[in-house]
């Protein structure tokens, strides 16, 4: 019985969560260009010589598991996104209701089951299959395989193709974007092939700490960005306000590990590598 009202609140507030954040000019002010700014849980803004791009955005107040305790970006900053890139359809990856609020001439590039699934929210996307390479203004977005599950209620992670990461290379430097995934060998095949100067892994329960830190060196990335908290807490225990494992990352990664809050921006560049 007990559990019957939790979960009748939690619906009930759920409820009262439908819509998108209350705007907060103040966190999130004009991004500097050629740089990297957090805008909170998967959502990274990247201006690469005045080419702007973001990863999952999703600034809906509520989801089924979830709850937003910050605010979301203006309107004129948004209007600076002309490339999103999804990893996959899970509901804190992939809103329709968030994707609306960008611009009619953006592209959305994302895995099949995400471009499906928006398809059918009459939103149109680009499919991309692991390997596959879009250009804009001479930036490349190339899709790369990771092992987590794809479709909107799958819960069975495989590297089919179904939840992709994000190998971007700019004039400035080039990055990785994980998306959510477990440790696989992708990590190293990317490290090898791209040899990116900036990882942003989303560091969860798919990503542990320990596994994080190993990915990040797979990647041989220099730079390495925590993702994956500080927009959205948890229903019934809290919120993530902080990386999960913090501590152990900064222990493990050292002055690799580059941690944002919400709207701070770090800028995009080359850095040396570690030898």
């Amino acid at each position: 019985m007990r559990r019957a009202i939790a979960l009748l609140a939690v619906c009930v507030a759920i409820a009262s969560c439908s819509g998108v954040a209350q705007v907060d000019p103040h966190r999130y002010a004009e991004p500097p260009r050629d740089s990297i700014t957090f805008w909170g849980h998967a959502c990274v803004f990247v201006d690469a010589g005045g080419l702007g791009f973001v990863t999952d955005p999703v600034f809906e107040k509520g989801l089924w598991q979830r709850r937003r305790f910050i605010g979301s970006p203006p309107p004129e900053v948004l209007q600076r996104v002309r490339v999103i890139l999804l990893s996959h359809a899970h509901d804190d990856h992939t809103s329709p209701e968030s994707l609306a609020l960008f611009g009619d001439g953006v592209t959305i590039l994302g895995p099949p089951p995400a471009v499906e699934f928006l398809a059918k929210q009459g939103i149109a996307a680009k499919a991309m299959r692991p390997g596959d390479e879009h250009v804009v203004d001479g930036v490349r977005f190339i899709a790369v395989a990771v092992h987590h599950a794809g479709g909107r209620m799958s819960v069975t992670a495989s590297a089919d193709g179904d939840a992709l990461g994000w190998v971007v290379v700019t004039p400035a430097a080039t990055l990785f974007y994980s998306g959510d995934t477990d440790y696989c060998s992708t990590f190293s095949d990317v490290g090898w092939t791209y040899a990116p100067d900036i990882a942003i892994l989303n560091v969860n329960g798919h990503l542990m700490p320990a596994d994080a830190s190993r990915a990040a060196r797979a990647t041989r990335a220099p730079v390495v960005i925590p993702a994956h908290w500080g927009g959205y807490g948890y229903w019934v225990v809290g919120g993530n306000r902080h990386p999960r494992g913090e501590a152990q990352l900064a222990r493990l990664l050292g002055k690799r590990l580059h941690v944002l809050a919400v709207g701070k921006s770090l800028p995009l560049s080359r850095p040396a590598k570690e030898h």
